[in-house]
């Protein structure tokens, strides 16, 4: 299993990350990215929340892309996506049953995507730093 994290993290990291910094236009572009990405109606009563949320995730994504050329982000970075993307995991299961869920599924299958990763590389690396000649 170690062979296959120390070839995929630094992929993993890029297209996930990637993936999750489009997030970011939510924080820019929230009018467009309700209706568009999101499949809701924008209400500007909440427009700073949704950029407030675009801004995090966004930068979420920043750092995964970070953490795959910077070793020692990799630790630190994995237990805040694998938690924060674990909770949206939970949040759009548990709300299978309402319409408003339909523009999440995609960003679902990317969560539960890293969520599984960041598991199974945590039980085949523990929470140890990554090693000096981890590239």
């Amino acid at each position: 299993m170690k062979a296959f994290f120390d070839w995929s993290v630094r992929p993993f990291f890029l297209f996930t990350g990637g993936w999750t910094a489009l997030v970011g236009l939510y924080a820019f572009f929230p009018s467009w990215a309700m209706p568009n990405v999101a499949k809701l109606s924008y209400l500007q009563d909440y427009t700073i929340i949704i950029q407030h949320w675009g801004m995090m995730v966004g930068l979420m994504g920043l750092f995964m892309m970070a953490a795959a050329v910077i070793p020692k982000w990799r630790v630190p970075i994995f237990v805040y996506s694998g938690i924060e993307k674990a909770f949206m995991v939970w949040l759009v299961l548990s709300n299978a049953g309402n319409s408003f869920v339909s523009g999440f599924w995609i960003p679902f299958a990317l969560d539960a995507t890293v969520v599984t990763y960041t598991i199974a590389y945590f039980l085949s690396r523990g929470f140890s730093a990554p090693e000096a000649n981890e590239r």
